[in-house]
């Protein structure tokens, strides 16, 4: 089974992962057509099982644009408050390119299935604390052998959230960890179709 991450963002500054077994590989890209041509790349004809991307794959009509996944963790992880922020004060680079790779996503392998991901909140919860731009090389060797994964070479923090999102994709789907898009609210719109928002359980 293979695994795809994404972090996206704007110019040189779009992570992208592929994670087999315990090995990965990672690369930064600018748009959404270049993570697709790499994403395709590398997978060649194996068909990903599931993608994690750090955004907002669901969305609220209701005040900011608040979720009850946002509230959750706000409340479950205090110390990661300032992470989780109104989903209508975003970038749109994150929000609107985060939905637009799942479309393409879709469009690619229409049996995938997508998760969304908030990878710095996640390394705080396993960690207990997060990690600055000046300590990526040291919160890379903690999660790779926290993880068991296979040393490899991540560039920068967009390459790490990616790794992250990738390996929690695949956790919560072979884990059946919480979904944070269940119980489905009156409030919720799906742009990008069906997805899931896989969420360790308190201390798992």
């Amino acid at each position: 089974m293979i695994v795809l991450g994404f972090d996206p963002g704007g110019a040189k500054g779009f992570g992208c992962c592929i994670l087999r077994a315990s090995s990965f590989s990672t690369a930064t890209v600018s748009t959404i057509a270049e993570a697709m041509n790499w994403a395709i790349s590398e997978c060649g004809k194996e068909e990903p099982a599931i993608a994690g991307i750090d955004t907002l794959l669901h969305w609220s009509d209701g005040p900011s644009g608040w979720r009850n996944a946002d509230l959750y963790l706000k409340q479950t992880h205090p110390g990661a408050n300032s992470s989780v922020m109104s989903p209508n004060s975003l970038f749109g680079a994150m929000a609107v390119g985060g939905v637009g790779l799942a479309i393409r996503l879709r469009e690619q392998w229409p049996r995938m299935l997508l998760t969304e991901t908030h990878p710095k909140v996640l390394f705080h919860a396993l960690y207990g604390s997060s990690y600055s731009k000046s300590q990526v090389a040291l919160a890379m060797d903690w999660f790779i052998g926290k993880t068991a994964l296979s040393n490899g070479v991540i560039k920068n923090e967009h390459e790490l959230d990616a790794l992250i999102s990738a390996w929690a994709a695949r956790e919560g789907m072979a884990n059946k960890w919480n979904d944070l898009c269940l119980p489905r609210t009156a409030d919720m719109i799906f742009p990008a179709g069906a997805v899931s928002y896989f969420w360790p359980t308190r201390g798992g």
